[in-house]
């Protein structure tokens, strides 16, 4: 007999979208992707989160970024960042703090919120990092999920999709801020997928994309397809240039390509002055 090599599993990250009806800046750019989905035809598209400018308050842009999501050539998997249903309170006080009726109302318009798909001989997790230390009670459900998704994964090789970066730099960081997962939360989170053979850890949030390694387990930060973030807002800890990443899951190794392409013009935040009223 013929044996038939296994076909990579292909993934198209988007991030950082900021979708809205009333201020479409990052329309443009994202009509450009869909076009890319179009003509690559993935497996799946995932978007890590910032899907909508201010799905927090309103509700409109999260209806306006799922109607945009619904029309993209491929099937889709989201889950939330801070800007589509408030913030996880991770130290002083936050503009908009995650609360159940955002959640609800974020889940109305993209679904479950955590979640975890097949993708070939992998299995991809995606997590609510609003979710981490907001006493909420789909905090505790998330990490009973997340206990039974690593205990199921057997040997599969595990991705994880999380809106901001679990980490800058190592694992044993204990810095506590905006951009990255609380150290706490993060040291839960590997204690759960001890067993499991974690090899990937993909994320949006931070506006730059940057590769590492580190133990074995890649982080990769997407870049926003929408703006960058000016170095008088934002230090230089990546690469400020928008696009998208591109995945392909083979048996045991995934191929990572960040896609940097003409197609989408590398739109500063500063030329859009009344998005965030900054």
């Amino acid at each position: 007999y013929i044996m038939t090599l296994m076909q990579p599993f292909r993934v198209i990250q988007v991030s950082d979208t900021h979708l809205s009806r009333q201020k479409p800046y990052g329309v443009p750019n994202f009509d450009a992707l869909a076009a890319i989905v179009a003509a690559e035809r993935p497996d799946l598209v995932i978007n890590s989160g910032d899907i909508a400018l201010d799905g927090a308050d309103n509700e409109d842009d999260l209806v306006f970024a799922s109607e945009r999501h619904r029309a993209l050539a491929a099937p889709l998997r989201a889950i939330p960042g801070n800007h589509d249903l408030g913030d996880n309170p991770w130290g002083g006080a936050i503009a908009q703090s995650i609360t159940d009726a955002r959640r609800a109302r974020y889940i109305r318009h993209f679904g479950a919120d955590f979640w975890q798909v097949g993708a070939g001989n992998w299995l991809i997790i995606g997590l609510n990092a609003q979710l981490f230390g907001s006493g909420l009670a789909a905090e505790t459900e998330q990490w009973t999920f997340l206990e039974h998704a690593a205990a199921s994964a057997g040997r599969r090789p595990v991705a994880l999709f999380v809106h901001k970066p679990l980490v800058n730099e190592r694992p044993d960081e204990t810095e506590v801020n905006h951009r990255y997962v609380n150290p706490e939360h993060r040291q839960r989170l590997f204690a759960i997928l001890g067993n499991a053979l974690l090899r990937l850890v993909a994320s949006g949030h931070v506006h730059q994309h940057r590769r590492s390694c580190v133990d074995g387990v890649d982080y990769c930060w997407a870049p926003s397809t929408a703006f960058v973030l000016p170095d008088r807002m934002q230090p230089v800890i990546g690469s400020k240039r928008v696009g998208y990443v591109a995945y392909s899951f083979g048996a045991e190794d995934v191929a990572i390509d960040v896609v940097e392409t003409p197609k989408l013009t590398n739109n500063s935040l500063d030329d859009f002055p009344p998005m965030y009223d900054h």
